[in-house]
C-alpha cells in the first residue's frame, strides 16, 4: 500500500500540492468529468442541470465513515441578493460565498450562523511594466501610494478583509505581517510622479470584469487626485480573459496598461502564489504574469525557496521575495478577502478551506 513519487528535483511544496485538486487521481475509465463527476468521496454524482443545480447522494461504497446527510443539492445564481435571501427565506440551508454587504444582517439573525474566516484570495492590479510610463518603477510606486487600501476594505468589503501588504494572503505561513510598504500617501505619490517627469500626470487604461467594476471606479477616483486619468474598460468574462492573457505585443497594440484580477492558490504553498504571478517563465499567455514583470533575483528566490525543505529557512526566502515584489511594484496590491458563508443555525459540522471551498463531508442538520 505504498506509493512512491520520484521527482526530477527537490520541491518543498509537493505534499501540499498533493492535498489540492492538482493531486487528485482521476480514473482512466471516467468520461465527461465536466458534467459527470467521478470520485471516491462520501457523496456520488446523481444529476446535473446546466445553470440550475448539481445533485449528489451519499456514496454506499465510501471508504470512510458514512456521511450524516443522505443528499446534497448545489444551486447557484448570478445575483448576490438572491443568494443572500435564499438562506433567510428558508430556501437554502447554506449560502456560499456570502457577499460582505449581507454579513451583518446574517450575524444579527439568531436563526442563522455567519461563517467568517481569513481567506486566501488576494486582489490586485497587474501593471503592464512593458508599457510607458508604467515601465518606470517610480510610476508604479506612485500608484501604490495613491491607493487607500483601508478605504477599499471598508467600502467594498464592509470591513471583511485585510489591506494587502504583500503578494501573500494572511493565511499563508510565509506572510509577513510587519510589512507596510505603501501607506496611503498622495503627496508621496505626486512627488514620485514629478521625479519620473510626469508632474502633470498621465493617462492609462485598465481591463475589468463587471464584478470588480467597483474596484476600478474607486481607483479611478483615488488616482485622479494625483493626476492619473484611468480609463475603465468593462469587459464580459470571455473578452476580459482574452485581453488579460494577451502577449506583450497584443497589449501594446491595444494600449492596455493594467488588469484587475485576484488569485488564490487554494493552498499554503507560497510557490503557487509567486511562481504563476511573478516569475519570468509565467509571462502571459502561458502563465498569469499578466504585466510581464521580470526579475532575475525574484526568479532565484522563488526557485531556491521551492527547493528548501527547512520551513523557517524557506519562509525567510519568501519574506525576501515579498519585499522585492513590494519594491519593484509590478502590481498595485489591494486587499485579501475574508471567506464568508451563511448557514441555518441547525447546520453543524460545516467548514471551509482558505479560499472559500465548502467542505460538507461532516455536515449534518439537527432537528
Amino acid at each position: 500500500m505504498t506509493v512512491r513519487f520520484t521527482l526530477t528535483k527537490p520541491y518543498s511544496g509537493f505534499a501540499d500540492l498533493m492535498s489540492t485538486s492538482v493531486g487528485w487521481v482521476v480514473s482512466p475509465a471516467a468520461e465527461d468529468l465536466g458534467t459527470h463527476a467521478v470520485g471516491t468521496g462520501p457523496f456520488e454524482f446523481v444529476e446535473y442541470k446546466s445553470g440550475d443545480y448539481v445533485r449528489m447522494q451519499a456514496f454506499d461504497g465510501y471508504w470512510g465513515d458514512a456521511p450524516a446527510l443522505e443528499e446534497i443539492e448545489f444551486r447557484w445564481s448570478p445575483e448576490s441578493s438572491v443568494l443572500a435571501m435564499a438562506v433567510q427565506a428558508d430556501e437554502a440551508d447554506v449560502v456560499n460565498p456570502l457577499p460582505p454587504i449581507f454579513a451583518q444582517t446574517v450575524a444579527a439573525n439568531p436563526e442563522l450562523t455567519l461563517i467568517d474566516q481569513p481567506g486566501a484570495f488576494v486582489f490586485w492590479v497587474s501593471l503592464n511594466v512593458q508599457l510607458e510610463p508604467l515601465d518606470q518603477q517610480k510610476v508604479r510606486q506612485a500608484l501604490n501610494f495613491a491607493t487607500d487600501r483601508e478605504a477599499l476594505v471598508e467600502a467594498l468589503l464592509r470591513g471583511y478583509g485585510t489591506p494587502a501588504n504583500s503578494p501573500l494572503a494572511p493565511t499563508n505561513p510565509a506572510w509577513d505581517e510587519s510589512l507596510n510598504p505603501y501607506p496611503y500617501d498622495p503627496e508621496k505619490a505626486r512627488s514620485l510622479l514629478e521625479e519620473a517627469g510626469l508632474s502633470d500626470g498621465f493617462s492609462m487604461s485598465v481591463a475589468v470584469q463587471e464584478p470588480e467594476a467597483q474596484i476600478a471606479e474607486a481607483l479611478q477616483a483615488m488616482w485622479s487626485e494625483i493626476g492619473v486619468d484611468l480609463e475603465v474598460r468593462r469587459l464580459e468574462s470571455g473578452v476580459w480573459s482574452e485581453a488579460a492573457f494577451n502577449d506583450p505585443e497584443a497589449k501594446a497594440a491595444d494600449n492596455l496598461g493594467a488588469v484587475i484580477a485576484s488569485w488564490s492558490s487554494g493552498s499554503s504553498n507560497a510557490d503557487l502564489q509567486f511562481r504563476p504571478l511573478y516569475t519570468t517563465e509565467s509571462w502571459a499567455p502561458t502563465g498569469a504574469n499578466l504585466g510581464f514583470y521580470s526579475s532575475d533575483e525574484l526568479d532565484r528566490l522563488v526557485s531556491e525557496a521551492a527547493a528548501t525543505m527547512d520551513e523557517d529557512a524557506r519562509n525567510a526566502l519568501y519574506v525576501d521575495a515579498q519585499k522585492l515584489v513590494n519594491q519593484d511594484a509590478p502590481h498595485v496590491l489591494l486587499y485579501s478577502t475574508r471567506d464568508l458563508a451563511a448557514a441555518k443555525a441547525n447546520v453543524e459540522g460545516l467548514w471551509m478551506k482558505p479560499g472559500g471551498v465548502l467542505m460538507v463531508e461532516d455536515a449534518s442538520i439537527s432537528e
